[in-house]
């Protein structure tokens, strides 16, 4: 049909680069976008890249050979173990054009904190020490500094930390102790219970890895 697109994807591994006109190397044929059989014009292509042609794609360990094809091929994947972040700060970012041009204008609070409270609770209910552990503690740390998401974070922190001594030494070595030394100077009445709670399973873990040195 004449409205209908051709979705061709071309990671380009293996294959030479792309010369100055722009052409690229198949091992397969395919119609000359210059001759008149062509039904449509060259302005009819849309054209994604991940870098520019005097560019090259960065390696790291850390992330897939192609991050831009992974972000094609994978993007639910993509999004829970990387875009997360980067989303969460491009939300608050597109805001600022708004809220400096217009002084009536109302911030509106990301859902970053909820969505990764949402999660690192899924993994209460189904984690384990012989799982992978969670990706969002060290984002929970952030989160108890939000008065509004504290008392919910302390609370799945304490659910973390009842799982034993491998998931209180997990959270020391993410930097929960300062958090915790700082909130249980706090009045709040609410929050005093769970804050003794963890606190007395860190001093635990500190206990008995003395008596163990003994």
């Amino acid at each position: 049909m004449p409205s209908q697109r051709v979705l061709f994807h071309c990671n380009g591994h293996g294959v030479p680069k792309a010369t100055a006109n722009g052409e690229i190397w198949l091992f397969n044929k395919l119609l000359d976008c210059g001759t008149s059989n062509y039904p449509g014009s060259s302005r009819d292509c849309i054209l994604l890249a991940a870098c520019e042609a005097h560019e090259t794609l960065p390696q790291s360990a850390e992330f897939p050979a192609d991050v831009f094809t992974c972000c094609l091929t994978t993007p639910i994947k993509m999004t829970l173990r990387w875009d997360a972040w980067d989303m969460a700060a491009e939300i608050f970012l597109s805001q600022l054009p708004s809220l400096v041009e217009d002084p009536n204008a109302e911030f509106q609070p990301s859902s970053f904190f909820t969505e990764q409270l949402i999660a690192f609770e899924v993994w209460l209910d189904h984690g384990s020490e012989h799982k992978k552990p969670p990706e969002q503690l060290p984002i929970v740390l952030q989160v108890l500094l939000s008065q509004c998401h504290r008392f919910r974070a302390l609370v799945l922190l304490g659910r973390f930390l009842d799982m034993g001594p491998w998931a209180v030494d997990l959270a020391l070595s993410v930097g929960i102790f300062p958090y915790v030394l700082k909130l249980l100077q706090t009045t709040t009445p609410e929050l005093r219970q769970i804050l003794v709670f963890i606190w007395t399973k860190i001093l635990a873990l500190h206990l008995n890895e003395q008596l163990i040195r003994v």
